[in-house]
């Protein structure tokens, strides 16, 4: 049995007043420690705190410093001061873990990004307004990167304004749940969130492009012709991609692509009902934005589209509808979903959306029914926000205006 490796610690000060430096795996993110006797109803204990880097250098001159400070009872271990890197540490530990993997992936990016651009130690309750404006400004010149990394001079872009929002945003709310979180003392990580009020610039005039059923039906008459190559039996082989079938399952349900590619056999609820007479779909809540569990009803575009899956591909139970083309027991990625989206495109001779893809059949989906009840329009397709599917999917036509302008009552003078 090969010997376990020694975990790593230094320590500073004096007895009753040392600042430890400790990991809690090999190589891994460093902790510091100090005893306070105000802990546990003055019985004592240890507080401890993250320190956000796995440099030893670095993390024995903050021991010593605090080691310094303990002596005047300055320490931040001792007053429970919190830092950026205390902050998402804490973050990324109770609340990140509660939103879907991309959302994860996203949160662990901006982590990176407003460490680098604040620095760890950065006390978040003196985040400045001049701050605030040069990150509005390093990012949406392109100056810096989506992970905080500079970006030479000749390699930059300008960025548009909704994803700088998308990184404050994310700041402020980091900030706000800081407010709310009481640590293992029960106090409140954060007293404040001093961005409160600071100003987000927003996009004035958002591309959110929609596709049209002419779209929808010259890319459908196409689907099949989109092949993919797979590699389940040891043996690389052509055959007809899953195109078909998510596009129609994507145009009859609203759902986000992501959410289709992971279906399983499991998830389908086929027998007919009233309220579903050509069945219906259990959309998980950890492959939804939101985190939210639903069973909707399908049209019976859809249930052809399911029909022709069972027929040539049966599965029951975990097994995922559409698996990767190298690995069974995985599901296709949305960028898999795409690139066959895109190919359609190009041989049905249409021309590209801008920032179109997979989200312009949502728009539609939603768009076609704007007659229809918002509660009901929201819980088929799967909002949980009445207000976002009404702000951000719901869309002016051509169609619909006209109707607006010829359908019109004349208002008239009631008379006696």
């Amino acid at each position: 049995m090969m010997p376990r490796k020694r975990l790593w610690t230094h320590s500073e000060g004096e007895k009753g007043g040392t600042v430890t430096i400790y990991e809690r795996r090999p190589g891994g993110p460093l902790y510091a420690r100090a005893f306070d006797p105000t802990l546990a109803s003055g019985k004592g204990g240890y507080r401890r705190i993250t320190l956000g880097h796995s440099d030893r250098e670095t993390a024995k001159t903050y021991a010593l410093e605090q080691a310094a400070k303990l002596r005047v009872g300055r320490s931040e271990l001792a007053t429970g001061k919190v830092s950026l890197a205390r902050l998402f540490a804490e973050y990324m530990t109770q609340h990140s873990p509660r939103k879907t993997a991309g959302e994860q992936k996203q949160d662990a990016r901006r982590v990176k990004l407003w460490t680098r651009f604040l620095g760890s130690p950065k006390d978040p309750h003196g985040i400045t307004l001049a701050e605030w404006q040069r990150f509005i400004d390093l990012r949406a010149s392109g100056a810096m990167a989506p992970d905080g990394t500079p970006v030479p001079a000749e390699k930059r872009r300008p960025v548009r304004a909704r994803a700088v929002e998308a990184d404050l945003k994310w700041l402020r709310w980091a900030l706000n749940w800081g407010t709310r979180w009481r640590d293992q003392t029960g106090r409140y990580l954060m007293r404040e969130n001093a961005v409160r009020g600071y100003e987000i610039p927003s996009e004035k005039n958002p591309r959110r492009p929609i596709a049209s059923e002419d779209r929808y039906q010259a890319i459908r008459a196409v689907g099949d012709r989109v092949m993919m190559e797979v590699r389940w039996d040891g043996r690389r082989r052509q055959q007809r991609s899953y195109l078909s079938e998510l596009l129609v399952i994507a145009n009859g349900t609203a759902r986000r692509i992501s959410a289709i590619c992971n279906l399983r056999y499991g998830d389908l609820r086929l027998s007919p009902s009233a309220g579903a007479p050509h069945g219906a779909v259990r959309w998980p809540e950890d492959t939804d934005k939101e985190g939210r569990e639903s069973i909707a009803p399908i049209t019976p575009a859809v249930r052809a589209a399911l029909d022709r899956i069972l027929s040539e591909r049966p599965g029951i139970g975990a097994a995922y509808m559409f698996p990767s083309p190298a690995n069974l027991a995985q599901p296709i990625t949305k960028d898999l979903a795409r690139k066959w989206l895109v190919e359609a495109e190009r041989l049905a001779e249409l021309p590209k959306q801008q920032r179109g893809g997979w989200h312009t059949y949502r728009r539609k989906w939603a768009t076609e029914r704007k007659r229809l009840p918002l509660a009901d329009v929201a819980q088929a397709g799967g909002w949980k926000s009445k207000e976002t599917l009404l702000n951000y999917y719901q869309q002016a036509d051509e169609a619909s205006i006209l109707n607006v302008v010829l359908g019109g009552d004349e208002l008239r003078e009631l008379k006696a």
